[in-house]
């Protein structure tokens, strides 16, 4: 474990735990929540990679932190997941 230090702002945060084949139902995940809230995901996401192939072989292991920063939405607009 380590800590994470990120600048401060307003994002859906997601664990992705498996192989990176299925990662965008991570992203998915994410934006549907932001919608959830009324708010709308933003161009920018992070994927921090908790654990992965440099640490380990075994996909099923990997651990993926996908975090898409959001703001208040401002009349319909679709995410893009």
């Amino acid at each position: 474990m380590r800590e994470l230090h990120l600048p401060e702002r307003t994002a859906t945060v997601t664990t992705h735990t498996g192989p990176h084949d299925n990662l965008d139902l991570a992203y998915a995940a994410a934006g549907s929540l932001a919608r959830r809230q009324g708010m709308a995901a933003q161009e920018f996401v992070e994927e921090v990679y908790l654990l992965g192939p440099r640490d380990t072989d075994r996909p099923d292991h990997w651990r993926t932190l996908v975090a898409w920063l959001i703001a208040p939405a401002s009349g319909p607009s679709p995410i893009r997941p």
